[in-house]
């Protein structure tokens, strides 16, 4: 509720003191009681005050009486509330003073009652003048915000109507918003921010502070405190109780405003932002905030080589030292002050040239892969140094899952080349180089990776195969053992003999009476 000023004007001090002092003004919220002996004193007075909420002023008085104050408070002061007092001869000319502006007029003598709940009614027309008015100007100002942050025409607005509506913003974020909020529902998310808002909003207002408050992105909530007409706004005592209750991080303007001045305020604010991980946890930082910082940061390749060393040059891939480098990449980007903007763009461009290392050794196989840092990030809800790297150590994990599986289904279709082209060739003097040429691989690369996947070394296949052959010639042929051996791809008789016998058990003579008999 708001207080009001009354000003007593009667040429007997008598009178006015004692209307002065014997009523409890405090009652009627008014809490300065003004005297005046006439009207030319009751002007200079309110002139001075810069006007003037109520006027009980008598009727004759000398210099200007109470008709002349009342008709020139019309014209100079309309807001203001005029009562008059006057004797049963002058009623009629009292009342007609009603015509030109005064409210309301008691006869003499004055009825303390009477006077008392004539006064209420003024003050409640006051009361409620004032919430119009209030809520007029915070429509005015509500709306001048609106256009401020989402650009509307300026012509659409008349900047000289605004001239003194003064506001404090500031903007309010909830450090690694990702992680606070991952297991809400849509419906839960919106409680979520709502339940914020309304702690700024109830804590702002019970500081004495109508808010406006706008969400410009799920995680940054703009707020303006609007500068009460009769008081002014104490930007770092609002901040220091803010920040005590509540744990936000804030970014306040360092002065107040008017409210045609919010965009370019804003636009300070949101550059102010990106300093935010850098402060530490519980500083208060302002628009005005500056940080000496080098112009380029220098990157990190040192630590992007040894990244590269660990994930390709050490085999297996051992997880616990890619995440250690991982943990040396970002205490690298907090000890030199890097910006998260800074960071995603390291991180995006090291996650590129792993990619491309990745698709060097896996040949013409190109990988795709839905990572975070081969797409723009949006900093404001992955607002922290662990966030984002929380996100680099995803990527870094499926890059791994993902490039291995692709790894196997290349092994798995080189091997399948090779088997065919020995089971077409193998009668030849088939050779590993031979082999590895034709599915472009080196021939120790190929001869690791035959037996991982066959469970046999390429000689073994090889005469496997033979053998297999040389069964169905000795059963279904009658050539000879000699002729045979060299028909399957043995240049040696006795060294067919022998392998023969290793995978049978039997000479290639025996095996042809035995099956012969059978």
């Amino acid at each position: 509720m708001s207080s009001y000023r009354i000003l007593i004007v009667d040429d007997e001090p008598i009178i006015r003191l004692g209307l002065q002092q014997t009523i409890p003004w405090g009652k009627y919220q008014i809490d300065k009681v003004e005297i005046a002996c006439d009207g030319l004193d009751a002007i200079r007075i309110i002139d001075e005050l810069g006007g003037i909420d109520l006027v009980l002023s008598d009727v004759r008085m000398p210099n200007m009486d109470g008709l002349q104050l009342a008709s020139y408070l019309h014209k100079n002061h309309p807001q203001t509330k005029t009562m008059l007092i006057s004797g049963y001869d002058e009623f009629a000319y009292a009342k007609k003073a009603i015509q030109s502006g005064v409210k309301d007029y008691l006869l003499k003598p004055v009825d303390i009652n009477e006077l008392e709940s004539k006064v209420n009614t003024l003050v409640n027309e006051l009361e409620e003048e004032h919430n119009v008015k209030n809520e007029s100007r915070q429509k005015e100002i509500k709306n001048t915000i609106f256009q401020q942050v989402y650009h509307f025409p300026e012509d659409t607005v008349n900047p000289n109507r605004y001239l003194d509506n003064k506001i404090y913003p500031f903007i309010s974020t909830v450090k690694e918003y990702d992680k606070q909020t991952a297991h809400l529902s849509e419906q839960g998310l919106a409680s979520f921010n709502e339940q914020w808002k309304d702690t700024i909003e109830q804590t702002t207002k019970m500081l004495g502070f109508d808010t406006v408050s706008i969400f410009v992105h799920c995680n940054q909530l703009l707020t303006c405190l609007i500068q009460p007409i009769d008081s002014e706004i104490n930007p770092i005592q609002v901040a220091e109780i803010i920040k005590d209750k509540h744990s936000f991080s804030f970014i306040w303007s360092d002065s107040v405003i008017n409210v045609m001045d919010l965009k370019n305020k804003y636009n300070q604010l949101k550059t102010v932002y990106d300093y935010l991980p850098l402060i530490r946890e519980h500083d208060v930082i302002f628009s005005n905030y500056q940080m000496d910082r080098p112009d380029m940061q220098t990157y990190p390749y040192k630590i992007e080589k040894e990244l590269i060393d660990t994930l390709f040059h050490r085999k297996p891939i051992q997880h616990n030292q890619v995440g250690k480098k991982i943990t040396d990449l970002f205490d690298y980007f907090r000890s030199h002050s890097f910006l998260l903007q800074e960071v995603q763009e390291v991180c995006s461009r090291m996650l590129k040239v792993i990619m491309k290392e990745y698709e060097a050794l896996l040949g013409e196989i190109s990988v795709k892969l839905d990572c975070h840092f081969l797409k723009e990030l949006d900093l404001i809800l992955f607002n922290s140094y662990s966030s984002i790297q929380y996100l680099f150590e995803q990527d870094l994990e499926l890059i791994i899952k993902k490039l291995a599986h692709h790894k196997i289904e290349k092994a798995d279709w080189l091997i399948k080349q090779a088997e065919e082209y020995i089971k077409e060739y193998f009668r030849t003097t088939i050779k590993v180089q031979e082999v590895a040429d034709v599915i472009n691989v080196s021939s120790n690369y190929f001869s690791t990776l035959f037996k991982q996947k066959t469970g046999e070394n390429f000689n073994e296949y090889v005469n496997k195969l033979r053998v297999d052959e040389a069964k169905t010639l000795l059963i279904n042929t009658p050539f000879k053992v000699s002729e045979i051996s060299r028909q399957v791809g043995f240049q040696e008789y006795k060294y067919f003999v022998s392998v023969f016998k290793k995978f049978s058990g039997l000479t290639p003579t025996n095996y042809r009476k035995l099956t012969a008999i059978e």
